[in-house]
Parts: C-alpha cells; structure tokens; sequence
C-alpha cells in the first residue's frame, strides 16, 4: 500500500459561492475527500479504526495555503500523502491542482483517541499498516500559532450544534467549524478580501446542544476567529487576508 493517493473531482455550481468561486469551506471538503478515501484504501477507516484498534482519527490543526481561486469547470486532481508515523502525532500534505497549476496545498496534524476514554492514543498502540512511502516532499510552511484575547467588544453571534452538525463519531464534524468562521463575516465583508493562508485548531470537542460564541479581531493583515463554550475554547481560526 501506497503512503500517497490521487482523487480527481470538477468544480460544477453547486460548489461555488455569490463571487462565483470557490470558498475555502468546499475546499476543505475536497481536502476531506481525498484524505477519507485513501484512509479506507489503507485500512485507516473509522469502521476499521474501531474494529483492530478500538480508537479513532481525529484532526488537531490543518494549514492551507492558497494561490489562486477555482471556478465552475475546472477540473481538479487533489493529491494527499503522509508521513511517517510519530509517537502521537500523524501528519498528513495535500495539494489541489487545476492542470499542472497548484490552487492549494496543505499541512494536517492528526492523531487517535481511544474509543472508550476519548484520550490520545500512542501510535504505537494502533493497527497502523505499513506504507510504501512514495511521496515525501515537505509542505513548506508553518502554523503561526496565533491566539488573540478576544472578549465582548469582538463577539459576532451564537452558534447552537444541531443534529445536522454531528458526525460519526457524535461530536461536531470539523467541516461545520468552517462554516462557523466565515460566518462571522457579512458577504460584503468577504467579497472585499481574498484569502492567502487559513489556519484552524479544533482544540475541543462540541456536541449536539452546545452554545458556541463566536468571536473575531483583526491584527493587520489577519482576522482570529474564536469559537467558545462558556469559558472553553472550541476551535480557532486564523485567517492572512489580502484587500481586493
């Protein structure tokens, strides 16, 4: 089994927004595509995950850097691989082309937690197979591990996790984070920018019922989204943006 996987997809209307493009939120989810699909071609998921290993994959942080907005039509080839295996952590690349053009190209940290306890497994610990590592070129980038003090003067709105917000393993999918995020923003607000580079950290878990306050500043050329629990931090954005 191969350490690298290719998903081909189109961009067709239902994938683009009111600037008639690509929003960071579906290209996440292409992201998502590909990477859950070479895991099950691998064995790495989340019925397999249970059964060998009583654990599952969760994701901590996901950088994106991009170059470039996808249109209706384009034909695209995402390209995800990973590394080799840490104690705890499992760090996995991607890169979305259009043609030979990169539009995209990320860098995600994941790592398990156990079925039961819900606490980080070692790697050691889990059925991880064996890979032919035939991919290995770096993402050349760093997180900017950014954390803002945000209080009432930055909130924006309240967000309830709904039904519809919970995944297979009953919590908040990450994807719905996304949306959360740029939510904070009005469609004027976005239409004025292009982003460059998107950070999010899911540092804890929400499920169906929680009240997620939403919070956003702005430092130059960057806005920080907060999303909080009462006093608990959910997830953080990190947003470089630049001026259309």
């Amino acid at each position: 089994m191969k350490n690298m996987y290719k998903e081909k997809l189109v961009v067709d209307d239902t994938s683009i927004n009111f600037n008639m493009s690509v929003p960071i939120t579906e290209i996440m989810r292409m992201l998502e595509i590909a990477t859950f699909n070479h895991a099950d071609m691998i064995g790495l998921d989340h019925d397999n995950m249970i059964k060998t290993s009583n654990a599952f994959w969760i994701v901590s942080k996901i950088k994106v850097l991009l170059n470039g907005e996808l249109k209706t039509g384009d034909k695209v080839t995402v390209k995800t691989w990973t590394y080799e295996p840490g104690m705890i952590r499992f760090d996995r690349a991607c890169e979305l082309k259009v043609g030979s053009f990169i539009k995209a190209k990320s860098i995600a940290e994941w790592c398990c937690l156990d079925y039961e306890t819900r606490k980080i497994r070692k790697g050691s610990t889990i059925n991880f197979p064996k890979l032919e590592m035939v991919e290995t070129k770096k993402i050349q980038t760093n997180y900017t591990n950014m954390r803002l003090e945000v209080d009432q003067a930055d909130y924006v709105y309240t967000k309830t996790i709904r039904a519809t917000d919970i995944d297979v393993n009953n919590h908040t999918n990450n994807l719905k984070y996304n949306f959360m995020a740029l939510d904070s923003f009005t469609v004027d607000e976005l239409k004025s920018f292009s982003i460059k580079e998107y950070e999010i950290y899911f540092v804890n878990e929400s499920h169906e019922g929680d009240k997620i306050d939403i919070y956003r500043k702005q430092e130059k050329s960057y806005f920080y989204i907060e999303g909080k629990c009462a006093d608990k931090t959910i997830f953080r954005v990190v947003i470089k943006f630049k001026k259309k």
